[in-house]
């Protein structure tokens, strides 16, 4: 269930905001873990674990005060009213939770489902897969040792080489040291940490799990880095063939026009400024498909490069396995944690690395929400096979749902194994095709251009044969 509540910071600045709790204490515990003064407390009686559909996003305290000190002086004071599920309907908490339940939080699912926006996020970005990778093994190892989360940052961020990354680390570690999300913090910068793993973080936190959470997202770029590896063969392969082209296609033309002069130096004059032509035109395709990908990877394009990406086999079936494996994974952990059905779906959903994917999931936690069963929710998105229909409607009848949702991640990770393997295999062979196709058309223009000179130079050289 979720708690209005109205509190002091440490700088005796009134906040309003909003937290999740399976009873009043743990609410309670929780408003004070940030440094709060308490006031007020009341329960929104109309939700139903929602946990990112919120009046209120939660910041970091030092910034929560900015943010909720004119909704503050906007809330006029409620008297002290009758308890309700042993909180004190009180002050502003009171008059939010009234308002809540006449003025439900508007929810858009599709296109592209995601967190909520963040008022103040960033565009600063600059930091690659392998660099993300070594920032959160370390971090993962860090606290594996024992250390705090705040510890394990405030050590890690001055040693972070790309100095973008080391000052979000910094912000983190502030974040952890106020007793704040760090996944709030991941929010405000879309451009270094997708969605999905900030999700993977959130739900480590909400999960207590915090560690595993860890683990999970330096495999998946571990993965990621795995996966391209060895793009670097065919790309190099395909680059050679094509940047040949523009100084192979006019030798042969160039040699015959300045064969009837006998001075090297026109031939080359000839072919230098035939290369000087062409070099721009071949440069310009590669530099639009960069400018393209660069364009395609921005948060508000994701869905339409996600879209397209789930069409190309075998890489949209790596996807595909990917997103679902990230998903069952995410919603067998908070079940473990003892997280209801409904909240742990929203959590887990947000994981899915594909937005379209997101969304089917999202269309499904709304039938959640008006009280279907996980099996029902499963079957609504449609996609799953029946085998894992099943075995999450056996874990619900014999009382075992947490195992099958363990059995049926794990499926889904051997099948992306094998479509990781299958798709490393294609992008080899779509360099060798591009070499080979770039080679072709090399050897079939000099072949042309060899024979159209020698002939065209026997024209010139015997005008009276063409009579």
């Amino acid at each position: 269930m979720q708690y209005f509540y109205e509190a002091l910071d440490s700088s005796g600045q009134t906040v309003v905001g909003k937290v999740d709790g399976n009873s009043v204490e743990e609410a309670r515990s929780r408003i004070l873990l940030q440094g709060y003064q308490l006031r007020s407390l009341a329960p929104d009686l109309g939700s139903t674990g929602t946990l990112y559909a919120q009046n209120f996003p939660a910041v970091a305290p030092q910034q929560q005060s900015v943010v909720a000190q004119p909704v503050a002086r906007a809330l006029a004071p409620a008297q002290t009213q009758a308890r309700t599920g042993g909180a004190v309907l009180a002050g502003n908490a009171a008059k939010v939770a009234s308002k809540a339940k006449t003025q439900p939080v508007a929810r858009q699912i599709a296109p592209g489902y995601s967190l909520p926006q963040v008022a103040n996020a960033s565009n600063l970005g600059g930091v690659n897969d392998k660099e993300r990778m070594l920032f959160f093994q370390q971090l993962q190892a860090l606290v594996h040792s024992g250390m705090t989360v705040y510890m394990a940052l405030d050590s890690l961020a001055p040693r972070t080489e790309n100095r973008n990354l080391s000052l979000v680390a910094k912000e983190m570690a502030t974040a952890a040291r106020t007793g704040s999300p760090i996944s709030d913090v991941m929010a405000r910068y879309p451009h270094i940490f997708p969605e999905h793993i900030t999700a993977i973080l959130r739900g480590g936190e909400m999960g207590g799990f915090i560690e595993i959470a860890l683990s999970e997202v330096a495999t998946d770029y571990e993965q990621r880095v795995a996966l391209y590896r060895w793009v670097w063969v065919p790309k190099a392969i395909f680059a050679l063939s094509y940047l040949g082209l523009p100084f192979m296609i006019p030798l042969f033309s160039s040699f015959f026009k300045a064969m009837g002069t006998g001075d090297a130096k026109v031939f080359y004059a000839l072919y230098l400024k035939q290369v000087a032509m062409l070099l721009p035109i071949f440069l310009a395709l590669p530099l639009g498909a960069i400018l393209l990908s660069r364009k395609l990877n921005e948060p508000k394009h994701r869905y339409t490069r996600d879209s397209w990406g789930l069409k190309i086999q075998p890489f949209g079936t790596l996807q595909r396995h990917i997103a679902l494996g990230n998903f069952l994974r995410m919603l067998g952990r908070l079940h473990h944690a003892g997280v209801s059905p409904v909240m742990a779906w929203e959590s887990a959903m947000l994981t899915a690395s594909n937005v379209v994917i997101r969304d089917k999931l999202a269309q499904s936690y709304d039938i959640m929400q008006r009280g279907a069963t996980l099996g029902d929710a499963f079957a609504q998105t449609g996609l799953f096979g029946n085998s894992i229909e099943q075995l999450i409607i056996t874990g619900e009848q014999s009382g075992q749902i947490g195992e099958m949702l363990d059995r049926a991640s794990a499926m889904y990770q051997q099948t992306a194994d094998d479509a990781k393997k299958k798709a490393q295999f294609t992008m080899l062979r779509i360099g060798i095709m591009g070499m080979l196709i770039a080679g072709g058309f090399t050897v079939c223009w000099l072949a042309y251009s060899y024979f159209h000179g020698i002939f065209g130079a026997v024209d010139s050289a015997f005008p009276e044969l063409n009579n």
